[in-house]
Parts: structure tokens; C-alpha cells; sequence
């Protein structure tokens, strides 16, 4: 109990209560954003104005003096404020100034000049700056915040025609100022208290939040050009909500506590009881090795979840036997035939031989192939193969279970069958009880030059005892006694001599 408070106690203290404050700053930070994206977007429209201007007919025939009457059509101090611009300036290809348009900020007086002389002197500073950015970047098409007071939006844009053709002819700047009244159409449309101003000092970082008191404040640095100076774009919450709702969690979290403390009590109280106890019953139940055992049948009988534990461990107890029998089973037979594999017949064979070491009954072994089945699967397909072994191997199959010895498909069209306590005689009336069977399939094989029909081809050794034959070697010798049948002609069986020592044989024949 007491870990678990000191455990709540922490978690309020290094999780819960820094995960709140962080959030509160993530609100006041996903806010700041939104103003952010405000300015972007006033940045993205006064850019296009400038381009609808810049990329207009009679603006490329003002640049180049083919359009006199341009400038009292287009331009009056009505469109100024309007439009909330402070200046207009154009710049020939040269990017000297062509014309000048704008407010005084100083006297609220709209000018227009074609020199900055005058009465247009008061822009000359930010004229300047413009004719930097167009020897540094001619292409421009952009918008930048330039420092002042108040900071300014300005964007550019080469002067083309209307189509974009020909090389451009100079190019044209627009000022917006983000005063008072550029703030409060950005809290209107963000509904947020807004915060401009510029920076005397340049930080080194681009947010920083504050609190203090009952407010917390964001602010985010944006550069200006010619990169100099910063604007400090802001906002604020109240924070009185806030404390309010983390002083009733503190209290929530104390009677929490208190609650905890019963709760717990209770918990260690009914845990012994109705889960530890039985639990233990439920481990000794299960380290039984046997689930049937009469000592497990209260525990089955229980009608709780010990009950359940005790009855779905029981089932699943028996269907892991269940799983393991055929996975054992899967190992060691063939999928296609159902008959035993080489791994099982391996096996079995190493078995018989200690056999008939021990008692001296005579072993004999055989290896059957299905004559040219390469024939057959070429002119009948795959398909027809697969069944082909299928009905031979249930063939030898059943003719194994009547004559009482062991048969596996140890290859493709390939057979072993084992025979204890026979002999080489007896062992080959079993093998022609084996191709009789096949021949009575009557399967059919039109290229088969044997018969009309599938056959076998028979290889048949004894074990001599006396040889101490291997495994290996008992194999091998009939596999070249069955070599000795496919070159009599095959259809036949032929029983391992010493004479066949030394005759070729099929190595795909041949077990590890």
C-alpha cells in the first residue's frame, strides 16, 4: 500500500503534472501557429496582387512608356487605403525607379513621384533595400517582412506580359504595413490576442514561452530582410482556468489516495480468498502429469474462473497430445500417399537389423520403382502422376498389411519395404504378390514399352548377418539388384548376388 501511494505520489508529480503543463504550452504554441498561418496567408495574397499587377499587358507597356494614361487609371489613394498598402514601386529593367506611389506614413499624404526626391524622399531608405533585393535575387516572385516601425509586408514580382513571354522588363514591390490595423484583422480572423514588435537584440532561438502568474505567453522570432533585425510575433492565455482545474485535480488526487488505501485493503482481503488460494490449488492441479488423475476432479468441478482455468487447461492439455501424434505423424509419412517416408523407414530399418542380430531370424529388404514413370508423367502430366502413386502405393499398401511387412515411398517413383524373419525364397514370392496386385490395377501406360499398363521393377536382398551389414550397405545392394531387373527388361524381381557387386546403379536410389 505504501508503494503504491509513494507510486501515485510520483506519477503526479514527474508524469501527470509535467504532462498538463506541457499540454498547456502545446495549446498556446498550437495558437501561435495559427497566427503564424494567418501571416502566411496575408504574405500569400498581397504576393499574388503583386503578380495579377506585374503580369498584366498595361503594366508592361507603362514599364517601357507605351502607356501614359497607366498610372491615372489604376492608381488614387482611395485603392491605397483600400487595399492597405503603404507603397507602390516600379523598376525598370534596369532596376532603377520608373514610379512611386504611396502613403506618407508620417503625414497620412498619398504622393506619386518618378524619383525618390521630394516629396516622395521619405521611402528612399526602403527603395534602397529593394533595389539590394533585386541585385541579389532577379528573379523574385517572393514575399519578405522588412524591418521598421511598424515591421512591413513586402512582396515582388518581375514584370512580364500576360502570356510570360520575353524576358522581363523590371519589376514591381508592394508594402503592406503590419500595424494596428493589420493586428486586428488577424484577431479577428484567429480570435486570438496578437503581439508585433520588433526585436533590438537578435535571439538565438525561433520560440519561447513564458509564464507568469496567471498568464502564459508564446512568442515566435521571424527574420526580416536583409536578415539584421527580427519580429516578434505573439500571443497570450489566461491561465486562470487552468490553475483552477490543477487545483482540483490535487484535491482529486488526495481522496484518491484515501480511496486507494480501502480499496487496496480490500483487494489483499479478497485476493487471498477467492484468487491466491485456489491458484495455488490451480499450480499443483497443473503440475500433475496426468490431468485425469482423481485428485484433480474438485478442481474441474468448480463453477468460478479457477473452475474454467482447471477445465480449458485440461482441453488444452489434451489437444497438445492431440497436435503432437500428428505432427509426429506428419514427420514421418509421405503427404501425397499417406505411406511411411524415408525418415521412418530409416529408422525402422536400423530397428529390424539389431533384430536379427540378436536372434539370427533372416532379414530381407526390397526397392521397387515404377517402370518408366518419367514416360508416363510426360504423356499423362503431373496431375495424373500424383495419382498414379497414389493408387500403387495404396495397392502395395494393402498387400503389405496381408503379408505382414513394412513398405515406404523412400523417393519420387521409388519404394523400400523391410521383411523380418524372411527369407531371399520368401521374399520373392512377396514381391510377385506385390507386382501381381499392380498388374491387376491394370493402370493404363500407352508408352510404357513394358506392358499396356503400369509395372514394378523388383531389387531384393537378404541381410547377412555374418557381413555385419550396414544399413547403407543392406540399401545398396538392392538397389543394384533392382538396376539388375530394369536391364533384364524389367517387370521382374531379381535377388542381390555377390556377382552384382560391381554393377552400376542408380545413385538417386541409394539412402544417406
Amino acid at each position: 500500500m505504501l508503494l503504491a501511494l509513494i507510486s501515485l505520489g510520483a506519477l503526479s508529480q514527474w508524469v501527470i503534472f509535467p504532462a498538463l503543463h506541457k499540454e498547456e504550452r502545446a495549446v498556446v504554441m498550437q495558437e501561435l501557429e495559427q497566427i503564424e498561418r494567418s501571416l502566411q496567408i496575408s504574405q500569400k495574397e498581397l504576393l499574388a496582387q503583386v503578380r495579377d499587377w506585374a503580369i498584366w499587358d498595361d503594366t508592361y507597356e507603362f514599364i517601357q512608356g507605351y502607356y501614359p494614361g497607366y498610372t491615372d487609371t489604376n492608381f488614387s489613394q482611395q485603392m491605397f487605403e483600400e487595399m492597405r498598402y503603404q507603397l507602390m514601386v516600379f523598376f525598370n529593367a534596369e532596376g532603377q525607379v520608373h514610379f512611386i506611389a504611396g502613403i506618407n506614413p508620417a503625414t497620412d499624404l498619398y504622393t506619386t513621384c518618378h524619383t525618390m526626391e521630394r516629396e516622395c524622399g521619405w521611402a528612399e531608405g526602403l527603395i534602397r533595400t529593394m533595389q539590394a533585393s533585386i541585385e541579389e535575387d532577379p528573379q523574385q516572385g517572393k514575399s519578405n517582412l522588412y524591418a521598421g516601425s511598424p515591421p512591413l509586408m513586402v512582396a515582388s514580382n518581375p514584370i512580364l506580359r500576360t502570356d510570360e513571354s520575353g524576358p522581363p522588363q523590371g519589376w514591381l514591390f508592394k508594402v503592406r504595413p503590419m500595424d494596428g490595423a493589420w493586428r486586428d484583422i488577424i484577431e479577428d480572423y484567429t480570435g486570438l490576442p496578437t503581439t508585433l514588435s520588433m526585436v533590438d537584440a537578435p535571439i538565438d532561438k525561433e520560440v519561447a514561452v513564458t509564464i507568469t502568474g496567471n498568464t502564459i505567453q508564446a512568442q515566435r522570432y521571424l527574420p526580416t530582410y536583409p536578415h539584421n533585425e527580427q519580429i516578434e510575433l505573439g500571443t497570450h492565455l489566461n491561465r486562470t482556468s487552468y490553475l483552477a482545474s490543477l487545483e482540483t485535480f490535487r484535491y482529486v488526487l488526495l481522496w484518491t489516495a484515501c480511496l486507494m488505501l480501502l480499496v487496496i485493503a480490500l483487494v489483499l482481503f479478497l485476493l487471498e480468498r477467492i484468487i491466491l488460494k485456489p491458484l495455488r490449488t490451480l499450480t499443483q492441479f497443473t503440475q500433475q502429469v496426468s490431468v485425469d488423475s482423481a485428485d484433480s476432479a474438485n478442481l474441474i468441478k468448480r463453477t468460478d474462473e479457477i473452475g474454467v482455468l482447471a477445465r480449458t487447461f485440461q482441453q488444452q492439455f489434451k489437444h497438445q497430445k492431440q497436435l503432437n501424434a500428428e505432427l509426429i505423424e506428419l514427420s514421418t509419412h509421405d503427404a501425397l500417399t499417406g505411406l511411411p517416408n524415408r525418415r521412418l523407414f530409416d529408422q525402422r530399418l536400423q530397428e529390424v537389423i539389431n533384430i536379427a542380430l540378436v536372434t539370427g531370424q533372416p532379414l530381407s529388404v526390397m526397392m521397387l520403382d515404377i517402370d518408366h514413370f518419367k514416360l508416363f508423367n510426360d504423356h499423362y502430366g503431373h496431375p495424373e502422376g500424383d495419382t498414379c502413386l497414389q493408387r500403387v502405393a495404396q495397392t502395395m499398401h494393402d498387400v503389405a498389411t496381408n503379408q505382414g511387412f513394412f513398405i515406404a515411398r523412400t523417393g519420387g517413383e521409388e519404394f523400400s519395404a523391410m521383411l523380418s524373419a524372411t527369407s531371399a525364397t520368401q521374399a520373392i514370392e512377396k514381391s510377385e504378390a506385390l507386382s501381381h496386385a499392380i498388374d491387376q490395377l491394370k493402370y493404363p501406360h500407352q508408352l510404357s514399352p513394358v506392358a499396356p499398363h503400369v509395372t514394378v521393377s523388383i531389387g531384393i536382398c537378404q541381410f547377412d548377418s555374418t557381413a555385419l551389414m550396414t544399413p547403407t550397405a543392406l540399401m545398396t545392394a538392392a538397389d543394384q539388384a533392382l538396376y539388375a531387373a530394369k536391364a533384364a527388361g524389367r517387370h521382374c524381381s531379381v535377388v542381390y548376388t555377390p556377382s552384382l557387386a560391381n554393377t552400376p546403379f542408380s545413385s538417386h536410389n541409394t539412402p544417406p
